[in-house]
């Protein structure tokens, strides 16, 4: 009785837990000119996206199936979720397709899983990127041009970006290293590192519920725009050129003054440090 009720057991949690070599892979290499423009959509997983010399775009993406699902439910899933790529060599799409993962049985109605896919992604150094992403980490490196990046509930690291980039972030944590150009950081519930940003452009920090640690070069010029008050803080390492001073504003330069940076929000703290 004892080894019937064990392997009863046994059989239980093999049914409930996904069985081995579930996951499934997608690869796929297209030409892509330098300079046009790459749209990424995503939802649950991760998108590694990396510069390189070549005027195509490679793209690996590993499917996975979701957690806690039984191997019959975790494999269709698996199964059913696309990685789309359309578009051509100067302009191109890759999108997360979860739309045929089907529904599973519940007591109380019926929803579905979607399973993880993690991309690995390289797309020539000069591009116009927008990458939207749900509930995914990413990480980016290398890139130049005009850089929009939209993410939920996702941390976000770059490194050794330029030009125009403009970044909305609820819900997350971002790291951002090596960066030249202007920058529109608008965020919610989120925490920021800014490391050796050369501001080059007239830049804006739009910061509810969170911190942000901007790191300059200690020559930047800067004119300032800052709104603080009771729940706003703006510090500065920079000895600042006051031209207006309130309660709840301060207008001044840094270094006889340059780019334009912006700064207001709820509940937010920003310092501005020296590189």
């Amino acid at each position: 009785m004892e080894r019937m009720i064990a392997l009863s057991l046994f059989l239980l949690l093999a049914l409930a837990l996904p069985a081995a070599g579930q996951s499934r892979e997608f690869r796929q290499t297209v030409a892509f000119q330098p300079g046009g423009e790459l749209v990424f959509d995503t939802d649950k997983g991760s998108v590694k996206l990396t510069a390189w010399e070549r005027a195509e775009v490679a793209v690996y993406a590993r499917i996975e199936p979701p957690e806690d699902e039984e191997a019959d439910y975790a494999r269709r899933a698996v199964e059913a979720a696309r990685v789309e790529i359309t578009g051509d060599a100067r302009h191109l799409s890759i999108r997360s397709n979860f739309d045929d993962v089907p529904n599973k049985s519940e007591r109380w109605g019926y929803s579905r899983r979607s399973p993880h896919i993690h991309y690995e992604i390289q797309a020539p150094r000069s591009l116009n990127l927008r990458l939207t992403a749900d509930r995914s980490r990413v990480n980016l490196q290398g890139f130049t041009g005009r850089l929009q990046l939209q993410t939920d509930r996702s941390p976000l690291e770059a490194r050794d970006l330029a030009g125009e980039v403009q970044i909305k972030v609820d819900r997350g944590e971002i790291r951002l290293d090596a960066l030249r150009g202007s920058l529109s950081l608008n965020t919610d519930r989120t925490n920021s590192r800014i490391a050796a940003f050369a501001i080059e452009g007239d830049s804006r920090l739009n910061i509810s519920r969170g911190e942000v640690e901007m790191s300059v070069p200690d020559a930047q010029r800067l004119s300032v725009s800052a709104r603080t008050g009771r729940r706003e803080t703006f510090r500065s390492d920079f000895p600042l050129t006051t031209r207006s001073f309130n309660n709840d504003q301060i207008e001044g330069t840094i270094n006889g003054g340059g780019p334009r940076l912006s700064v207001e929000g709820d509940r937010s703290n920003v310092y501005l440090r020296r590189q």
